[in-house]
């Protein structure tokens, strides 16, 4: 039976296990889950997700709930591109990258993309300004960063790159949404302003597969 995957479009979270994936070229069956009770907190799914959130996995009997800990499952289950590094040096890289994503550039955006879609912006606005500035620091010191290579930790695309990409996308679509320029600044045009994280992200974008990632109802 082929590894089941539960996602939801448009999940920064569900994004990175989707990439994995197809990175480690890894059947499995697709289960697009709507944002809703429903969906989320069936008994069916709390079995294998028991906060209700995604993405999770089912393999056999093995689940697995929380995209880094999926995505070191998929190296163990198939270490073949490696992810997490050749050897300590390299992991050691590779795990202090994605630390810094979780710790400094992750909560920051997260701030900002809720104030924008979930709040209402008016009464939340310098929320808004304040994440966006902790933003375009870390994108300054992300674009200094990728200006001498072409990934993040490793010679070669790792699991920090996986982690972060879908994030970049996803503040670009709050950063674009309607009457949001007061709060936007440098964020309506990331390609242009940080031109090594734009190159970075079509890197990315040239993956194989990568198309089948995409949130579907971006399309529309």
């Amino acid at each position: 039976m082929a590894l089941e995957v539960y996602w939801g479009s448009g999940s920064p979270y569900a994004w990175r296990v989707l990439l994995g994936l197809e990175v480690k070229k890894i059947e499995y069956e697709s289960n697009r889950l709507s944002f809703t009770d429903e969906d989320l907190k069936s008994d069916e799914y709390l079995a294998i997700s028991p906060r209700g959130k995604v993405p999770a996995i089912r393999d056999g009997s093995v689940t697995v709930h929380e995209s880094i800990a999926i995505l070191r499952y998929l190296e163990d289950l198939k270490p073949e591109p490696i992810l997490f590094g050749n050897d300590p040096s390299e992991r050691s890289k590779i795990w202090c990258s994605i630390m810094e994503i979780m710790n400094y550039i992750e909560p920051s955006i997260l701030d900002y993309a809720r104030t924008i879609f979930y709040e209402e912006l008016s009464d939340k606005k310098q929320i808004a300004i304040r994440a966006r500035k902790a933003i375009e620091d870390e994108l300054t010191i992300l674009n200094t960063s990728l200006k001498n290579k072409n990934y993040l930790a490793s010679d070669n695309l790792s699991a920090a790159d996986i982690i972060l990409y879908p994030v970049i996308p996803f503040l670009s679509r709050a950063a674009m949404k309607e009457n949001t320029e007061e709060v936007s600044g440098k964020l309506r045009a990331i390609d242009d302003n940080y031109l090594a994280v734009g190159a970075w992200c079509k890197r990315i974008e040239s993956i194989p597969g990568f198309e089948k990632t995409y949130p579907p109802h971006w399309k529309e």
